[in-house]
């Protein structure tokens, strides 16, 4: 299967799960710092709220100051990001129509609505990186190198999760069976 075609039904399929999970999670202006966040979607999906980043923003201490711009940041890209996010949903479900329609379908076929799914995923992407800049300058050094020392602390939590899972085996043999 080529990578195109692969990466159209990932998109059409991914779909589901992140109009599922979108559903369960309350927009970002109504959100305080000190609730909790959900989990990464697909990339992000360039909603910031969503984003590891956040939680990880708890462990920074805000002042109330710095709760108010962050707060007033992420309503901003919110805002920004919403109708984004529509136009890519949308491009998906026509995606996923159709590959679950019935006839012959190619690579060549899907490749406009690929093509601008990945030009809205760039936009969606870059929104997300000018929104965590933009939270960024908002912390003194001292919360930036906290914020550091705890995504050391949780990468390696990470990295011990998958090696008590044995995920490099998995890795291993998946890339033997293609």
């Amino acid at each position: 299967m080529n990578n195109a075609i692969k990466l159209a039904v990932a998109a059409a399929f991914g779909v589901m799960g992140v109009q599922t999970a979108n559903a369960q999670m309350p927009a970002a202006p109504a959100m305080s710092m000190s609730e909790g966040h959900g989990g990464m979607g697909h990339h992000g999906m360039g909603m910031m709220h969503d984003a590891p980043f956040l939680m990880l923003l708890k462990s920074a201490n805000l002042t109330a100051a710095q709760h108010a711009q962050v707060k007033q940041i992420l309503e901003s890209e919110h805002s920004q990001t919403k109708p984004l996010m529509k136009q890519f949903h949308a491009l998906h479900e026509q995606i996923a129509g159709r590959l679950l329609a019935t006839g012959p379908l190619s690579a060549a076929d899907l490749a406009p609505l690929t093509k601008q799914a990945f030009k809205l995923q760039q936009q969606l992407d870059q929104n997300m990186i000018d929104t965590a800049l933009a939270i960024r300058n908002v912390l003194t050094p001292e919360q930036i190198n906290r914020l550091a020392q705890v995504h050391q602390q949780l990468s390696n939590l990470h990295q011990q999760i998958q090696n008590l899972m044995g995920r490099e085996q998995n890795d291993a043999n998946e890339d033997q069976s293609e």
